[in-house]
């Protein structure tokens, strides 16, 4: 079995309000035969409902690096926590008041019951909020803080590796990412990260939860509940054309090799404008999945993130896979994003960004 450690490192400053101290957790895993300099790195980028401790990519994580000789790495990234499933959920009173009768609401002001457990057993939907509890320290940013901590577990691991004269291939780092996990490789991408093959399985154009709420469907005993996802990045970031994948790319000389899984019936992203940016986008290509291309094994359906079986995806699009090219790929200097200049410092070992 492949060898994992799990480490956590400082984490680069907050760029929203300045503060240090955060740490960043790291998970990679080696092959068991050891490395060698055909050795690659791959990078697993989860969006909503995934994370470092999701079962299906520490799978990825451990199989992958004897498989497909790779060190596979994976981190836990700036707000991921509040992407999660609902964890404290808060009701509106007034509808409380509606739903639970005067016995009921009795029991829940003498302690002797819940709300959750009284309405969990009636046969009704009912629409409720998670309590988030974001604020500038940590938020689901969507975009340019999660990035950041990509790029850092990236270059960190690297720093270990050669620090450990572990031998692996330089030119080839390959980043997959599923829904917005994908989204935020495209970011890393532009910001920072020489990638040699970006795999996107349904990368949205633009976080679509910067715009409206994120609702999720959670069945509890007999009743539905519809939970609504609030997030402060709606009014933290104001331009939010800074995060579109079309501005992203203009006028920019994408080196890596990018392959793109694109649904037709995907309803968080619009196939044919997905299409379009692919298009202007040199050394990309996309497959696009109609119901008739469904084969319930890497794919499931033909919708946002395709139901795909992660490991048969990735095995599929590995044939695709070129080899990478010798030429030196330089990593970003000060760059802009939009109505946004950003200054890049890597004079320290790990890279710091700043925005002017």
């Amino acid at each position: 079995m492949a060898h994992s450690e799990s480490i956590k490192i400082s984490a680069h400053p907050n760029l929203y309000n300045g503060k240090n101290g955060r740490e960043l957790r790291i998970d990679f895993s080696l092959p068991t035969q050891g490395t060698n300099n055909e050795t690659g790195i791959v990078v697993f980028v989860p969006g909503f409902g995934g994370n470092v401790d999701s079962k299906v990519y520490k799978k990825m994580r451990e199989t992958f690096a004897d498989q497909y000789n790779l060190i596979t790495m994976q981190c836990d990234y700036f707000g991921n926590r509040f992407m999660q499933g609902a964890k404290n959920i808060s009701i509106d009173q007034s509808k409380v008041k509606e739903i639970l009768s005067i016995d009921e609401l009795a029991l829940v002001a003498d302690k002797k019951a819940t709300i959750l457990e009284l309405i969990t057993n009636k046969e009704l939907t009912i629409q409720v909020a998670e309590d988030l509890q974001e604020d500038l320290d940590e938020f689901n940013d969507m975009g340019f803080m999660q990035a950041i901590d990509i790029i850092t577990a990236i270059e960190a691991l690297k720093i270990i590796l050669v620090d450990n004269k572990i031998e692996f291939d330089t030119k080839r780092l390959i980043g997959y990412g599923h829904s917005h996990g994908a989204f935020l490789l495209h970011l890393c991408n532009k910001m920072y990260e020489p990638f040699s093959f970006i795999i996107d399985n349904s990368a949205w154009i633009e976080p679509l939860y910067l715009h409206e709420n994120r609702q999720l469907f959670n069945r509890f005993e007999n009743s539905k509940l519809l939970i609504e996802f609030d997030y402060i990045a709606k009014d933290i970031i104001k331009n939010k054309d800074n995060l579109n994948l079309f501005e992203i790319y203009k006028g920019f000389e994408n080196k890596a090799q990018i392959l793109t899984f694109q649904g037709t019936e995907d309803n968080l992203v619009d196939y044919q404008e997905k299409i379009k940016l692919m298009n202007n986008i040199s050394n990309a290509e996309y497959i696009l999945i109609t119901e008739s291309d469904v084969d319930n094994i890497k794919y499931k359906s033909h919708k946002h993130g395709l139901d795909a079986d992660f490991l048969e995806l990735f095995n599929y699009a590995l044939s695709f896979e070129k080899k990478a090219s010798d030429e030196l790929i330089e990593k970003r200097k000060n760059f802009a994003i939009g109505d946004l200049e950003f200054i890049l410092d890597t004079s320290h070992g790990l890279p710091i960004f700043s925005i002017n």
